[in-house]
Formats: structure tokens, sequence, C-alpha cells
């Protein structure tokens, strides 16, 4: 197992360039308020990591649910009854306008 890489250190620099290639405007408060939630994000993300998972099957779904299946029943489909409101009909189906 690889070791992880240590999280960057995170500053009001940093803050403000994501801020900046998202687009978003803040003010020296909000600067200093998303560094410090930025912070203690990446360090849950830290203890996170250096947990072991050898032995935890991977999760799909949180709930246990099983998909009510049916068996799949081929049926002939009858066209003529909806191809009756057709404008125009070509080879049993709908005939439209060329788009190329």
């Amino acid at each position: 197992m690889t070791q992880p890489e240590s999280p960057p250190d995170i500053n009001e620099d940093v803050t403000r360039k994501v801020a900046n290639l998202a687009r978003l405007e803040l003010t020296e408060a909000e600067v200093q308020a998303f560094t410090l939630q930025i912070k203690k994000v990446l360090e849950h993300v830290g203890v996170i990591d250096g947990l072991s998972t050898e032995n935890v099957e991977p999760l799909y779904h949180p709930i246990e649910m099983e998909t009510a299946l049916r068996e799949d029943h081929v049926r002939p489909f009858k066209t003529g009854k909806i191809l009756e409101s057709a404008p125009d009909a070509l080879y049993n189906g709908y005939k439209v306008p060329s788009i190329l």
C-alpha cells in the first residue's frame, strides 16, 4: 500500500485562487472562513484515508434492496391503430422529413 500524499498547505492565497477558478467573488471575511473550513475538511479526509478497508466489502447502496424482477415476455406490437394517427407512414413506422 502506498503512503497517501500529505495535504497541501491551505492558506488564504489558495482559497482565493480556487474561488477565482470557480468564478466566485469572496469578501475577506469569506476567504478567512472558507480557508478554515477547507483545512478542516482536508483534515477529516486525512483521517478517513488512514482507515483500513481491507476486509470491507464494496457498498453499492446504503440500504439493502432487491429489484423486483419479472420475466420478459415477447408480444407482437400492433401498429395499425397508432399509425392511423400519423400524417404519413413508411415501413410500418412514422415518416418524418429528412434532417440532413
